[in-house]
């Protein structure tokens, strides 16, 4: 099952389905398609090092592109959203992939501060996010996606 929380909102997703390019790259890009409630999501990345086959993804270090959180996480809340994952001085949400049932798991816990301005939240304190998908591995690109 994959899932994301934030603050007090849960969100399960039907399907999750890591596709891989630039893997010939030191750095590889990826795109996460989310399926939920028959809508697509995504979220998107880099990781290190660049994967020749799926098993090599297992212990990668993935690397969550801000701006593709920020992106999920508004549209699942229904409206806009600046995350700083770790705080603002850290700003940032990596970890290593895991082998799970499907392929890979995509999982992470942070504190989360958000820009006021945007009134996302109804109190001033950082919220929780945890991040556990389980995704499918469904393309390893050697450069861009078709």
């Amino acid at each position: 099952m994959s899932q994301l929380r934030i603050a007090d909102q849960t969100w399960t997703f039907a399907s999750a389905s890591l596709t891989v390019y630039h893997c010939l790259a030191p750095e590889a890009d990826w795109n996460l398609a989310l399926d939920h409630a028959g809508q697509t999501l995504w979220l998107a990345g880099t990781v290190i090092p660049g994967p020749s086959s799926p098993e090599a993804l297992i212990g990668a270090e993935v690397v969550v592109d801000l701006r593709a959180l920020d992106e999920l996480v508004g549209a699942l809340l229904d409206r806009p959203v600046t995350l700083y994952p770790n705080g603002q001085d850290v700003c940032a949400l990596a970890f290593r992939l895991a082998p799970s049932p499907r392929g890979v798991r995509l999982a992470a816990n942070a504190r989360c501060d958000w820009d006021r301005y945007l009134e996302t939240f109804d109190h001033d304190q950082p919220v929780a996010l945890e991040l556990d998908l389980d995704a499918a591995v469904t393309a390893l690109y050697p450069g861009n996606m078709p």
